[in-house]
């Protein structure tokens, strides 16, 4: 019988990295954006001087984009609250693309897909702002964040491994231990370090991300049984109790939220 030991520090191909979790997890929609926008959307902006794009915003303050031309803008839907990466995020991310030229030309393609009107341009747009918005998370990442939070844990080269394993198997009983062990850390001082870099105890950030990834399932239309062992719950009445406390409602609703769309 193979242990959770031995499981935990074999990983295969099929386990994702750091952003590739909230990626598949939250589905990233777009929409138009402007000033009379309301609702939990991220705003994206492309800014700069004379329609050439010299920089990104990821905003949820409504602020003007500054001394820079307004290019585009755009309203993106990243699961919304229940997404614990874009909430983590401070309320105005800036990317200067001088020294980002990747990024610079998918921006670019992006405003020409998003001013034009040639055939798929939808399709077209959407993939390419998803692109444009991994890799200003992937940026925001690595530049990490001095105050306790996701953005903290996910650039620390210790705790980093933790979270990626909660996120990419929320269904396997975690021990402290077994996490501590894939930090390469003795577990007092991983009970340590990880409150005090994520703001949140490990026993707390997973129960969050369990019941996210419960919702996930739910609003895939998967039945609150199915949903409950997915994220790693006992039993259905444990995740529908959990599910209620963090969300006000009972996870039944969402089911029927999510059917209805489908209908």
């Amino acid at each position: 019988m193979t242990s959770a030991k031995s499981m935990i520090q074999s990983p295969t191909r099929q386990d994702r990295d750091r952003l590739e979790a909230f990626f598949e997890a939250f589905s990233v929609s777009t929409s138009p954006g402007n000033s009379g926008a309301t609702g939990s959307e991220t705003t994206l902006s492309l800014v700069g001087h004379d329609g050439d794009v010299a920089g990104i915003v990821l905003d949820t303050t409504r602020r003007e984009a500054g001394p820079a031309e307004l290019l585009l803008e755009v309203a993106i839907d990243f699961g919304g609250a229940a997404n614990p990466l874009l909430s983590a995020l401070p309320a105005r991310f800036v990317v200067d693309l001088d020294d980002q030229p990747v990024l610079r030309t998918i921006a670019s393609a992006f405003l020409a897909e998003a001013k034009g009107q040639r055939c798929g341009r939808q399709v077209a747009v959407d993939r390419l702002c998803e692109v444009v918005l991994l890799l200003v998370l992937r940026l925001a990442i690595e530049r990490g964040d001095s105050r306790p939070g996701l953005l903290a844990g996910l650039s620390h080269p210790g705790v980093q491994r933790a979270l990626v394993a909660m996120h990419n198997h929320p269904e396997r009983p975690w021990r402290m231990e077994d996490l501590a062990d894939i930090c390469g850390m003795s577990r007092s001082t991983f009970m340590a370090t990880f409150p005090k870099v994520v703001g949140v105890t490990p026993a707390a950030y997973l129960q969050s991300w369990r019941i996210a990834s419960g919702q996930r399932a739910l609003l895939r239309g998967e039945a609150v049984k199915s949903a409950a062992r997915r994220s790693g719950f006992s039993s259905p009445e444990a995740f529908s109790r959990a599910y209620a406390r963090q969300f006000g409602h009972a996870p039944k609703e969402a089911l029927a939220k999510a059917m209805e769309g489908r209908g």
